[in-house]
């Protein structure tokens, strides 16, 4: 899904957020540049795609570690909702 939010410098724009429910990803916007933003009052709306799995589906990740393998799996949901 594609969510948006309100932002004021480029250094927001670079911001890189984690989900705990959702390991080892990282969520980012989709803009590289304010220029690439829609302005509104001042301030810069940027947008972010979130991972949704749909009802009836899981989906699984497996990592190389230092000691192996990770696995993982994610449950039907939406995951990388940019925290406040």
């Amino acid at each position: 899904m594609i969510r948006s939010v309100t932002i004021q410098t480029e250094q927001d724009l670079k911001e890189v957020w984690t989900d705990s429910n959702c390991p080892n990803m990282g969520f980012l916007f989709i803009e590289q540049t304010l220029e690439e933003c829609i302005q509104e009052d001042g301030s810069f709306v940027a947008t972010y795609e979130t991972l949704e799995i749909p009802e009836g589906e899981t989906v699984c990740f497996t990592y190389l570690t230092g000691s192996g393998e990770s696995t993982y799996h994610l449950q039907p949901g939406e995951y990388g909702i940019k925290p406040d």
